[in-house]
This record gives C-alpha cells, sequence and structure tokens, in this order.
C-alpha cells in the first residue's frame, strides 16, 4: 500500500454539524463564518464551499441534517423511558429537550439563529416541520398516558402535546429573562400544572 499521509482527511457530516452547532452558539448566525466552522471541524474553507455553496447553504444543511437525524427524538425517548409511567416520562423528555442551561450570550445566540429561520421561507418551512415531529413526539406518550390508565381518557392527547410543546418553548424563554431557580425545575413544574388535572393516581384506578 502506498503512503496515505499524503491524501486529503475524510469529511464527515457529523463533524461539520457538531461545528457548526458550537459555532452558533459562541458567535451567532451572523457573525459565524465558514472559516471558524472548517477551523473546528478539521477541514478547508474550500471543502465547506464545495459541499455547501455558502453559509446560508451551511445554515440549512445544518438544520436538515438534525431533522435527518432526529436528534431532537433519540435524548427525548431515552429520557421518557427511565421514567416509570409515561407522564412522568413526557416531563423528563421536556427536560431532556432542552437540554443544559445555556448562559445568557450563548442563548441569545440560538434566539438569533431563531430568528433567521422565523425571517426566511425556507428556514421557516423546515422550523414546521421539526415542530410537527415534536409534538408528534409528545403525542405518543400522552397517548401512552391514556392508554395505560395514567391519564384520564377525556384528555386530548393532540391539544396537550401542542400545550406541552407551548411550554417548552416559552419557559425556556421565560426562564432566559428571569434565571429564576433552574431550567428543569421551572418546566417540570409547568408541565405538571397543564397534566395534572388529567393524571390518575393509583387510589383513583
Amino acid at each position: 500500500m502506498g503512503d496515505l499521509a499524503g491524501r486529503p482527511r475524510t469529511i464527515r457530516e457529523e463533524d461539520i454539524m457538531a461545528a457548526v452547532a458550537a459555532a452558533v452558539g459562541s458567535a451567532g448566525p451572523a457573525r459565524l463564518t465558514l472559516a471558524d466552522v472548517a477551523r473546528a471541524a478539521g477541514v478547508s474553507t474550500g471543502a465547506l464551499v464545495q459541499r455547501y455553496g455558502s453559509k446560508r447553504g451551511l445554515l440549512l444543511g445544518f438544520v436538515r441534517w438534525e431533522l435527518a437525524q432526529e436528534s431532537f427524538a433519540g435524548p427525548m425517548r431515552a429520557a421518557f423511558e427511565t421514567a416509570a409511567d409515561p407522564v412522568e416520562g413526557l416531563i423528563r423528555a421536556v427536560v431532556r429537550s432542552a437540554g443544559h442551561e445555556l448562559g445568557p450570550e450563548e442563548f441569545a445566540n440560538n434566539l438569533a439563529f431563531l430568528h433567521l429561520e422565523l425571517a426566511d421561507d425556507e428556514f421557516r418551512a423546515l422550523l414546521g416541520e421539526h415542530s410537527r415531529g415534536v409534538r408528534a413526539e409528545l403525542r405518543g406518550y400522552l397517548e401512552a398516558a391514556v392508554a395505560s390508565g395514567h391519564l384520564a381518557g377525556t384528555a386530548d392527547p393532540g391539544a396537550l402535546a401542542a400545550a406541552a410543546d407551548s411550554i417548552r418553548n416559552g419557559t425556556q424563554l421565560t426562564w432566559a429573562m428571569t434565571r429564576s431557580g433552574s431550567l428543569a425545575d421551572e418546566l417540570r413544574r409547568d408541565l405538571r400544572t397543564l397534566l395534572d388535572p388529567y393524571r390518575i393516581t393509583k387510589e383513583d384506578r
């Protein structure tokens, strides 16, 4: 075999996407550059241009990759499965989907990326696809809770899934403004306020 030292390094999609996520958090979409991402991913800027064409193309690629990988669903399902009942499982899944508590600058940079997505039709379509995916995931948990007798049969899984997703988004924003307590505790409180009226305890069964 010949010497492999001179061969170009294989470009791994997951390395590029991890570099994009880190760059969005640290610099925001406006200040992010292809050179920053290339350096973090260990590839050349030219390789990114060849594959994605532009910074916008790279960011679109990032959102599409996240959707294709269902990166939100795996951690949510893993958290759901650790709970003794599906109602608590949903709460754990939502808390897990929120991730770690971001500092003010990193949260602001991620919020700037959301603003970019909302202002651009192509990004917004992908954002809507993501939201539908999250709500479908939550609905599945709620349907399991009704079927197992942990939620009342009068509960509407679709409506509750939409409300739980709204809490997932809204509580994170409110917490970022107030920084009162932990984000996980705030999410648990708001989700229990939503779900407790429908919960069926062992004594009620």
